[in-house]
């Protein structure tokens, strides 16, 4: 599959280097990763690429693939899909098909056990207190978490982006759009729509390829921000407001 000399192809354990180098470089510019590169355990997008792609290149229910200059073989950029309640195509050699009925199991209730470290969670709640990073995660995993639980309630069919990525040497080339389009391609086929959590820059991107914008969640990270922002590049040395924008391709559930 192409698109203007762009080769859509999946993608392979030898290939993790380059993509997990291709996440760093595309999100040098993003101003809530550099400030969480400040934190107490400082977030780096290669290692935490490096540690993730082995595991979701083998999970049945998610499918990564990337995009190939078709003249030189240079990778250009990759997106991985989750999918939920479609079966994902078999693109390779590795993949594996979704038992029958598998689904994401919940998790157990407390137990006594638990009960008893329950001085143990007030400490790590005093930590996460103290810790600005930590305090800015909490807020936009619970935000995720609820707008998750929305829209993908029972029975509901659709495939979803848990990381899109291209090199800045080939933006602005028509990659991101080719690589979505692979996706959108299934879900508009298979009746089902797809969504995505977009970082501050990149929805214009998923706008383009036809992704509306549901909701929003508007972060002042000076509000978290462990340190200041660098002044030569950002105004006062203020980090700024991000916004984080849940988006939908095609007809979106009715909200529960």
């Amino acid at each position: 599959m192409g698109t203007r000399g762009i080769t859509i192809v999946p993608a392979h354990a030898d290939d993790i280097p380059t993509l997990a180098t291709i996440c760093e470089e595309s999100f040098e510019s993003d101003s809530q990763t550099e400030m969480k590169a400040h934190g107490k355990k400082p977030f780096s997008m290669k290692e935490y690429s490096l540690g993730s792609l082995p595991g979701l290149l083998k999970n049945p229910k998610a499918r990564v693939v990337k995009a190939v200059d078709a003249s030189t073989g240079v990778i250009m950029g990759h997106i991985i899909w989750g999918f939920r309640g479609i079966q994902p195509p078999i693109i390779s050699s590795e993949d594996t098909a979704i038992p029958a009925g598998s689904a994401v199991q919940a998790p157990p209730d407390k137990t006594e056990d638990q009960d008893k470290k329950e001085p143990d969670a007030q400490v790590e709640e005093k930590e996460e207190a103290d810790d600005h990073i930590a305090r800015l995660e909490k807020l936009t995993g619970e935000d995720f978490e609820d707008w998750r639980k929305a829209i993908m309630g029972e029975g509901v069919r659709c495939i979803y982006v848990i990381g899109l990525y291209v090199s800045p040497s080939y933006q602005r080339r028509g990659v991101g759009s080719a690589l979505l389009k692979w996706g959108t391609d299934l879900s508009d086929a298979s009746g089902a729509f797809a969504w995505v959590h977009s970082s501050a820059g990149a929805w214009p991107a998923y706008e383009k390829a036809g992704f509306k914008t549901m909701r929003i969640l508007d972060v002042d990270l000076d509000l978290y921000a462990p340190v200041p922002a660098p002044a030569n590049r950002y105004a006062g040395g203020k980090w700024g407001h991000y916004v984080f924008r849940y988006m939908i391709h095609g007809t979106p559930p009715r909200m529960g």
